[in-house]
Parts: structure tokens; C-alpha cells; sequence
């Protein structure tokens, strides 16, 4: 193992991985792929603070100080997206921390992931805040086509406004999205006593809101998060959000494309 200080404040520490693919459980997605873990993005309102409580690891401002890097986890991925067990199903890219945090500039493992994806025809989504996803645009290119964007998590009374649920609809139908969803923000143990920790020290106007809003509950209910997905609904409608694909790809079964290729 090394470690190295690349500045943000963080430890890098260079540690092998046996596996890449990881079964999720209680998630929008059941398999997730984490080249990162821990991130120096840090935010208030992450949900991977929860699971670090659970696990006993720091889920307050120590968090995303340290941070481990998967340095084979290209090599680990595409063995494991060879074996003939592997159906290929969707991969959710950053589950656990964003693939684009500063240190991929660096180690470019997330990009290394995604060419072997694209390789294996394997269907893929990507969690992130990162502005450099736009360095892998060549490889994200054709991905994008058949792409739908998620906005979440939205904060109620920061994040909700009509000008700006508009202004990101908008981009996602000029990027080509084919779908859109929204989700609220949610707060469980661990990512609820930070955030409101530091929304009292930025947005005390809004503390009262979140108490009341998160007082016994984790997720918020149909009665607020109707109202705004139904306004998304609405955007995407009007600016022409929509499945524009006339044939579904599916990933060629890995006997038939290896007799594809020998043939070739």
C-alpha cells in the first residue's frame, strides 16, 4: 500500500481491490461500482454518511479525509464483466462515492471502467457532481444516446425552484437525455445530524423547515414529493424529454459474440 497527500485536505492511500462489482440491497440499482472510496467532495447531505455510522467510521466532518484508492480495479472489472455467470445488468457508477472527485485527474481508473463497460456492451449509470465527466465525453458519446439524467437529492426551499427544476431540464433535453426523474432529499442517522449541523451555519432560514419536515421521518411523503415530480413531469413534457430511440439495444450474449468475433 502507498499514500500520498494530493492536496483537498485527504490521504490517498493506493490499495488493491479483489472485487470491482458490488450486490446493493435496499437501492434504485442492484449493482454498484466504486473505483474511489471515500470523497473529498464531502457534502452535507450525502447519504454514504449513513452507512459509514452503521459501520462504526466517521460520518462528520473527519469523513472523506482519507481516501482509498482501488489502483486494479480496471483489471478486477473487466474479469469479472467476462465471466460467463455475469447477465449485464445496469452498474451504478459512484454509489458510494463520486468517480470524478479530483483524484481521477490523476489515476483515471473511472474512465478505465467505463471503456471496459463499453467493451462488454454493459448498460452503466453514473452518480456524480463532478464537472470533469466531461473530460470522458469521447467515451460517454454513444452512452449518451440512451441516457436519462436523475436530479437528486432536491433540497426543499434551496433547490426546488421552479427557475431552476426549468433551467436543468432544459440542458438535459439539449444533451440529448431520453428520460428524467427527481427525488428529494433524504436524511437518515448520520447524514442527518451533519446536515443540519451545517444548514444552521448556511441556511438558517431554512433549519426550522428541515426539523419540521425530517422530525420522525427519514424520507419525505407523497404529499411533497408528488408535487414535485409532477412539476419535472411537466418540464419534460414541455421541452421534449422523451425516449427518441427507435431500436433497444441489448448486450450480445457473450458465446454469440465471441463466435462473432472468431468468424470475423
Amino acid at each position: 500500500m502507498r499514500s500520498y497527500n494530493l492536496g483537498m485536505r485527504a490521504e490517498y492511500r493506493e490499495e488493491p481491490c479483489k472485487s470491482a462489482l458490488n450486490r446493493v440491497k435496499g437501492m434504485m440499482f442492484d449493482w454498484s461500482l466504486n473505483p474511489y472510496m471515500g470523497c473529498v467532495h464531502r457534502c452535507t447531505f450525502c447519504y454514504v454518511r449513513a452507512f459509514e455510522r452503521r459501520a462504526d467510521r466517521p460520518s462528520d466532518d473527519r469523513y472523506g479525509q482519507s481516501i482509498r484508492v482501488k489502483v486494479n480495479v480496471v483489471e478486477v472489472l473487466r474479469r469479472e464483466l467476462a465471466r460467463a455467470s455475469w447477465s449485464h445488468e445496469t452498474v451504478a457508477i459512484g454509489a458510494a462515492t463520486d468517480p470524478y472527485q479530483p483524484a481521477e485527474g490523476h489515476y483515471r481508473l473511472t474512465r478505465g471502467c467505463l471503456e471496459a463497460l463499453a467493451e462488454a456492451h454493459n448498460s452503466f449509470s453514473i452518480i456524480t457532481r463532478g464537472p470533469m465527466i466531461v473530460r470522458d465525453a469521447d467515451v460517454l458519446a454513444e452512452a449518451a444516446k440512451r441516457a436519462s439524467v436523475g436530479m437528486a437529492p432536491i433540497l426543499p426551499g434551496i433547490s426546488d425552484k421552479p427557475e431552476q427544476l426549468a433551467d436543468v431540464v432544459r440542458s438535459a433535453r439539449e444533451a440529448g437525455a431520453c428520460g428524467i426523474w427527481a427525488n428529494l432529499l433524504f436524511l437518515k442517522p448520520g447524514t442527518r445530524e451533519h446536515f443540519l449541523e451545517n444548514l444552521a451555519q448556511d441556511w438558517p432560514e431554512e433549519l426550522e423547515r428541515y426539523e419540521r419536515l425530517y422530525r420522525r421521518r427519514a424520507y419525505l411523503g407523497k404529499e411533497q414529493t408528488n408535487p414535485l415530480r409532477e412539476q419535472v413531469n411537466a418540464l419534460a413534457k414541455e421541452h421534449g424529454v422523451r425516449d427518441r430511440r427507435n431500436v433497444r439495444l441489448e448486450p450480445e450474449p457473450p458465446v454469440i459474440a465471441e463466435q462473432l468475433a472468431l468468424a470475423v
